[in-house]
């Protein structure tokens, strides 16, 4: 009966490839709002790398596979390959203009190439939206910021700017009329911080940083800025500052709102970056959590009153295979309510995948992708076309990729996006503006 296994093992290895083809083959094809990175135009899934089949001149030809693929790019898009190297291999290290797209010929013409280019490399296709501009040529090194509000009391848009990837940091305030042009001050020390273990001292007793605010609400005349930073444990924790203004002064609230969850598989290691919603009398906090793992994971909980929160679910945001497939990197960017549904957009990044074939697109590099559910639901939906928003290749202050800190607003009929980026020649991240 020796034969039996070795027959059962020749059944399965077809029914396993049959599975896998057909399970690509199912993918329907999306319009993708920032890159194509396989034939199925699908990013949920790693799928079939895109790779040009002939070259005459500066005409690039794709095989049959490709056509509904070059239907849906224009003069907006670029071609772009990879070094061919481990963990500079995504597809946008090298990259050319397209300036005429072929679909009769499944081909298209692009700007000449240079010696980094390779048919046997696969390609991947990038789209460009606007190019930003700074948010204050006065930043030097990495700066985030907490939440864009339009301020009642004087009318000007205000946010917290906090610095990151230092020795030290302290808290600013800024200030616009217009939301182009901005005036920063500083509005929290270190020592303000001095009596609070919860955020953590060197071993000195020194303090070095203060917490870091991901968002702020205005309710009942007081302003509740949304923090998180480090207990003397090394967890993370959730906490708040209340004032009755953003200029000043704060009170921390004695106890945090959230700390790490020894019985949880989502949370042991701890919760942050908070991003605040408010709906039917209820507020909603979505939150990361981390596991000894190093893990995250999305999460929510709800509140009467800003200050007694109730977790009602951990883990609520189910990963891709695809563009989102890694288990870091996952936080809430913005959460807003539109039309009776809560509409979230969460960062992600890609698994680097075999490194003689590394996956393509955003492996280990953050972008952004939307979500939604019905009110009074945490069974969310992947919108098509993730992920929706990048870094752009071809500009120096994201060409490596962008942060989870995100914002859209708008103001007199323009939408404003604040966000932050990385390029690669550096380390730094810089605050930007489309």
């Amino acid at each position: 009966m020796k034969f039996i296994p070795k027959l059962i093992i020749t059944l399965i290895i077809p029914l396993l490839f049959t599975d896998c083809k057909d399970n690509n083959s199912d993918v329907p094809f999306e319009n993708q709002h920032y890159y194509y990175s396989n034939k199925e135009g699908n990013n949920t899934i790693e799928g079939s790398h895109i790779y040009i089949d002939h070259k005459i001149g500066d005409t690039l030809f794709f095989d049959e596979s490709c056509s509904k693929l070059i239907q849906n790019i224009n003069r907006k898009w670029i071609i772009g390959q990879g070094s061919g190297k481990p963990y500079y291999d995504a597809g946008k290290e090298y990259h050319w203009p397209i300036l005429r797209v072929l679909p009769k010929y499944n081909a298209l013409i692009t700007r000449p190439v240079n010696e980094y280019f390779s048919l046997e490399k696969p390609v991947v296709f990038w789209k460009l939206g606007p190019y930003p501009i700074k948010f204050s040529d006065s930043l030097k090194g990495s700066w985030g910021f907490s939440k864009i509000i339009l301020d009642k009391k004087d009318s000007l848009f205000k946010t917290h700017l906090f610095e990151f990837g230092t020795d030290q940091s302290n808290l600013y305030l800024a200030t616009s009329k217009n939301l182009n042009n901005w005036t920063i001050k500083r509005s929290l020390k270190l020592g303000d911080f001095k009596n609070i273990s919860r955020n953590v001292p060197d071993k000195n007793q020194k303090m070095k940083f203060v917490p870091l605010i991901s968002d702020i609400v205005h309710h009942n005349k007081k302003y509740y800025s949304f923090a998180y930073g480090d207990n003397t444990k090394g967890k993370s924790y959730i906490s708040v500052l209340i004032s009755d203004s953003l200029e000043g002064n704060y009170t921390s609230h004695p106890i945090t709102l959230f700390s790490s969850n020894p019985k949880s598989n989502f949370s042991n290691r701890g919760v942050y970056f908070p991003k605040i919603v408010y709906s039917d009398s209820l507020w909603l906090m979505y939150y990361t959590s981390k596991n000894e793992q190093n893990e995250e994971f999305l999460c929510v909980a709800r509140s009467n009153n800003l200050m007694d929160w109730m977790v009602l679910k951990e883990n609520i945001l189910i990963r891709s295979q695809g563009w989102n497939a890694s288990m870091k990197n996952l936080l809430c960017a913005q959460v807003k309510i539109i039309n009776n549904q809560i509409h979230l957009w969460a960062t992600g990044t890609k698994n680097v995948g075999n490194y003689k074939n590394p996956n393509k697109g955003n492996p280990m590099d953050i972008c952004i992708g939307k979500f939604y559910t019905p009110l009074y639901s945490n069974n969310f939906i992947e919108e098509a076309g993730n992920p929706i928003f990048g870094g752009n290749p071809t500009f120096d202050f994201e060409n490596d990729h962008i942060g989870g800190i995100f914002q859209e607003i708008t103001y007199e009929n323009y939408t404003y996006t604040f966000y932050i980026g990385k390029g690669r020649s550096g380390k730094e991240y810089t605050i930007l503006v489309k």
